[in-house]
C-alpha cells in the first residue's frame, strides 16, 4: 500500500471539512435571498392593494357626488332624486390665472375643448402646476399620479 504524503492528507482532510461548510453557506445564502424577495413581493402587493382601495374609494366618492352650481335648482333636484350627494360650486371657478384663461396640460384635449366652448384662452402648464387633475374614471395611472402628488381629482366622464 502506498503512503500519501502528509501535505496531501492535510489538503484532503481540509477539503472534507471546508467544502460541506461552503455548500451549506451557499444554501443558507440562497434561502435568505428567497425569503427577502418574498417579503419584498408581499410588501409591494400590500402597497398596490392599498393604492387600488384608495382609487376605488375616490372613484366611488365621485360617483356618489354631483357638482351643481348653487343657483341651478334643477341640477340639485336631479342629484337628490338620484340619491346622490350634492356639492355646490361657484359659477365662476376661482383661479390664480385671469378669469378668461383656463390651465390645461398639452395632453388634455377635453380641457382645451371646454376652454374653446367657454371662449377662454388656454394657459398650457405642466401637470405639477395644476391644483386639480382632470382624470377619466377608468384612467388608473392619472388617479395614482393625483394621489401621489396629493392633488384633487376632477372626473371627466
Amino acid at each position: 500500500m502506498m503512503r500519501l504524503p502528509a501535505y496531501l492528507i492535510m489538503i484532503l482532510s481540509t477539503m472534507t471539512i471546508v467544502v460541506p461548510d461552503a455548500w451549506s453557506q451557499g444554501l443558507l445564502d440562497r434561502l435568505f435571498d428567497k425569503t427577502t424577495e418574498s417579503a419584498q413581493r408581499k410588501a409591494q402587493d400590500r402597497v398596490n392593494q392599498r393604492i387600488d382601495q384608495s382609487i376605488d374609494n375616490a372613484v366611488n366618492k365621485t360617483e356618489e357626488t354631483v357638482k351643481c352650481v348653487a343657483t341651478d335648482p334643477d341640477c340639485i333636484k336631479k342629484a337628490k332624486d338620484a340619491g346622490k350627494k350634492v356639492e355646490t360650486v361657484e359659477s365662476q371657478p376661482r383661479s390664480s390665472v385671469a378669469s378668461d384663461t383656463m390651465k390645461c396640460t398639452i395632453t388634455d384635449s377635453a380641457c382645451m375643448k371646454q376652454a374653446k366652448q367657454l371662449g377662454k384662452k388656454v394657459d398650457l402648464v405642466e401637470e405639477a402646476d395644476l391644483e386639480v387633475l382632470r382624470c377619466s374614471a377608468s384612467d388608473a395611472d392619472c388617479l395614482k399620479r393625483a394621489k401621489a402628488a396629493g392633488k384633487k381629482v376632477e372626473i371627466t366622464d
